[in-house]
């Protein structure tokens, strides 16, 4: 054996056994674990008493640390702190070299008092670099380069040493000296076999891959197999090391075998082959930990609640009564958790406005501490897929008694704003109340109903029997692209609406007014079409559709954000305890890099300094790119340019809507901030605040806070990655077909194309053959050396599909042949 080979087995063995997660092994179980071939056990056995002798092993039998000259009280102490030190400093790897070191006096003390550290949780990037945020009192993210991460997985809480401090707009850099808190404890994966045994390879990218499925713990599952698997090991070093120079592994010579620097685990659940209907889904769910059942006290807890208001709460004097009010919800055709509801008074003589927006009160039946609260709070959020929904809380309360139907009785916590014929608020009231919704209507009805009246309501229904479509024929299918086709199985009819089309007429009014407000002072208003899903009967995808903002999304948004707006300056100004939604300037750096993008296209953004960064001059932009080609493209770099919204106990600028006081108040069926500041609310108008409670929400709310934002982290990426998913298997039926697209993005790998339909692909620049295409990023542009052919964003262009990649998510296209001419 050589001496490089024993040198890796004697890291990989010390790695055994300072994992809390592995068994004790013997010699026969590490050189059947190690993979170690019979001419050398001799070797292997020789080096376990080596290491022995060193101290370096406590395994059970004949290898035991020899004895050691006994040391005084004071060297003891030395001792343990220098073990103390080298410990928290260095990572498993450095940690062993450092031991060997000490042992033959060869280690200096490290200085503790001139390093820093900190602690933060570990967000890592698909390229392998990553960040580690830290506590709100730290504000910027600390960079982690690539192989400085130790083990530490995604979301992990680590603690890191700065290796170089913020200089200029440079981040601040670090390496992670320790996990303190695992955030991954199991893994979803594809099982595939492979020589040495069977191997779990993750579907999220950002884990290390492969897991070794230890021997005995593969509970059945064969390749080809979707599993859950129970982390038992996460490995040690990096792939780099792992490796001999010419990338072989160093143990054993001559063969391949399972390497114990890999992470290792365990089968808990085989979900079923990848091909099976369902287990899809049901991988998004495990691979992002959603939660599915509820716990049986949570289940037992909304069993209990009446399905029906209690008389003596509508009888008491506590609340509003606002039956006698018309009042309405506008909801998509297959939501069933109506959190709002929506009256409007209008007074010609004083042209005044009164907006109600009644929202659910979901406080009366989930009360603090309960099962159903710390449940509501685990969650933080609904969370969305294309074909089901997760909920925060149990259907019988977010589909039942505190949802807003049609016809019965429901308690809300209402908001009243008076606004004058330009837009401007006069006076509002926050109150408990008691409604009973008299329609329960669809965004496409009451766009329908806004647009075109009557004509609008025939043409509906003939587009129930599939007229006036937009569709691209191709050879065997039709890949329909039909943006504001209103085409449903059971679409309903239209006519209900019209008694309430002049309330209908009101609400836009007032709608367009509080949008021009918001508009003029410098709020973003995004107009991105969504993709929808169509499922058949089957549960197959029938269709991606891609679907616009319409009127009535308008008129509830802004209805919406003029109630969120309100609660959270009036409860800013009582100075208690509260929880706000805030969204900081997005970073200069990011913002000098949006101007020399728009620059490009002739379009000027101020980038001086930070202070020239104002969401006003955003919204000019916007403005100016409205229906032109390039319109989509920049309105997304322009979003991703721009911070993530979070949720804080500070009241910070809401940049993206230009508004100084913004919380999230109309939710609270699906989100528990919404809940949390119910409660405040309720307890403040109802004079139960003390200062026994101002403190209790003072320490509680940071935690919500963080708990909230992270539950809603989790929630946008599961229904990115699950559109992702039925995208890419919706274009495997497409393979070999040409489409239409325009250009959406440029970088050094590839040309991204968007389809009319919103599914986006990549033309990597590796297979255009007829030229070698460069990336010149100061023009945004792509370009053939040789015959000077230049790609630009938004650039129109046909492409046939490739590759369509379900793991990874990804779709290749390539340019479409170019038809002869007649």
């Amino acid at each position: 054996m050589r001496e490089e080979q024993k040198e890796k087995l004697k890291k990989i063995i010390v790695d055994i056994e300072k994992d809390p997660s592995l068994p004790k092994m013997k010699e026969k179980e590490l050189i059947h674990f190690l993979g170690i071939p019979k001419e050398e056990k001799k070797d292997f056995t020789a080096l376990l008493e080596e290491m022995a002798e060193e101290g370096l092993l406590s395994f059970p039998g004949k290898y035991k640390q020899k004895d050691t000259p006994d040391l005084s009280r004071k060297e003891k102490g030395q001792e343990k702190h220098r073990v103390q030190d080298t410990e928290q400093f260095f990572s498993p790897e450095e940690l062993h070299d450092k031991r060997k070191l000490a042992l033959h006096g060869g280690i200096k003390k490290r200085s503790v008092e001139k390093e820093r550290t900190l602690k933060g949780v570990y967000s890592k990037a698909k390229k392998g670099f990553g960040f580690v945020s830290l506590s709100e009192k730290e504000l910027d993210d600390i960079y982690i380069p690539k192989g400085l991460e130790g083990n530490a997985m995604d979301g992990d809480t680590v603690q890191i040493l700065i290796t170089r401090e913020k200089q200029g707009d440079s981040s601040a850099e670090g390496k992670i000296v320790k996990v303190m808190k695992r955030a991954v404890t199991e893994v979803l994966g594809l099982v595939k076999e492979r020589r040495e045994g069977l191997f779990l390879f993750p579907d999220n990218q950002k884990l290390p891959s492969p897991f070794y499925i230890q021997p005995g713990k593969s509970g059945g599952a064969v390749p080809g197999d979707k599993v859950m698997a129970k982390i038992l090991s996460y490995g040690g070093m990096q792939k780099e090391e792992r490796r001999g120079s010419r990338g072989r592994s160093p143990i054993p010579r001559g063969k391949k075998g399972p390497l114990l620097s890999y992470p290792v685990c365990g089968v808990t659940e085989v979900l079923g082959k990848s091909t099976e209907p369902g287990v899809d889904v049901l991988s998004v769910i495990r691979a992002f930990s959603l939660p599915e059942d509820f716990p049986e006290e949570v289940k037992a807890e909304a069993a209990a609640i009446p399905m029906e208001v209690p008389e003596s709460i509508l009888s008491s004097k506590a609340r509003r009564d606002f039956r006698a009010l018309t009042t309405i919800t506008i909801d998509g055709e297959d939501a069933k958790d109506l959190d709002d509801a929506i009256s409007l008074e209008y007074f010609p003589e004083k042209k005044l406005y009164r907006l109600y927006v009644h929202i659910a009160d979901v406080t009366e039946y989930v009360k603090e501490g309960s099962s159903l609260d710390l449940e509501a709070l685990e969650r933080g959020t609904s969370v969305y897929l294309t074909d089901r929904v997760i909920p925060m809380l149990p259907r019988e309360l977010s589909n039942g008694i505190c949802s807003l139907h049609e016809g019965v009785d429901r308690l809300t916590l209402s908001c009243i704003m008076d606004y004058n014929e330009k837009g401007e608020q006069l006076s509002h009231e926050i109150c408990p109340g008691i409604i009973c919704s008299d329609k329960r209507m669809s965004y496409t009805g009451v766009t329908a109903v806004l647009e075109e009246g009557n004509e609008a309501i025939t043409t509906s229904i003939d587009r129930k029997k599939g007229t006036s479509e937009t569709s691209i024929d191709t050879e065997n299918e039709t890949f329909e692209t039909s943006i504001d086709k209103r085409k449903e199985d059971n679409a309903e009819d239209y006519s209900s609406y019209l008694p309430f089309k002049d309330l209908l007429l009101h609400m836009r009014e007032l709608s367009r007014l509080l949008r021009h407000k918001r508009v003029e002072r410098g709020g973003l208003d995004f107009d991105f079409p969504e993709s929808k899903i169509i499922f058949n009967e089957k549960g197959q995808i029938a269709e991606i559709r891609s679907v616009i903002r319409e009127e009535s999304h308008k008129i509830i948004e802004d209805f919406m954000l003029a109630a969120n707006e309100t609660v959270a300056e009036e409860y800013y100004w009582r100075d208690i305890p509260f929880l706000y939604r805030v969204h900081e300037k997005p970073d200069f750096d990011k913002w000098q890099e949006l101007s020399r993008i728009l620059s490009n296209f002739s379009i000027l953004l101020r980038a001086k300094d930070p202070d020239s960064i104002r969401p006003k001059a955003l919204q000019g932009i916007l403005e100016t790119i409205k229906g032109k080609e390039e319109e989509m493209m920049l309105s997304n770099l322009i979003l991703r340019s721009l911070k993530q919204a979070k949720y804080s106990v500070e009241c910070g600028e809401h940049f993206g809507l230009a508004s100084k006081y913004y919380t999230h108040f109309t939710s609270p069926i699906r989100r528990y901030p919404d809940l949390q500041i119910h409660r405040i609310i309720k307890e403040n108008l109802f004079s139960q605040e003390n200062e026994k409670r101002f403190a209790h929400y003072s320490r509680i709310l940071p935690d919500v806070a963080m708990q909230s934002s992270l539950r809603e982290r989790r929630a946008d990426e599961a229904e990115r990655d699950c559109m992702k998913l039925k995208k890419c298997q919706y274009m495997k039926n497409f393979l070999g077909e040409c489409f239409p697209g325009n250009i959406s993005g440029l970088t050094e790998y590839g040309i991204y194309v968007t389809l009319e339909n919103g599914i986006e692909g990549m033309i990597p620049l590796r297979m255009l053959n007829d030229d070698y295409f460069v990336f010149i990023e100061k023009e945004l542009i792509t370009r053939g050396e040789r015959s000077g052919k230049t790609f630009r964003i938004g650039d129109s262009m046909s492409v046939l599909v490739y590759a369509v990649d379900t793991l990874s998510r990804t779709i290749d296209f390539v340019p479409a042949p170019e038809l002869p001419e007649e």
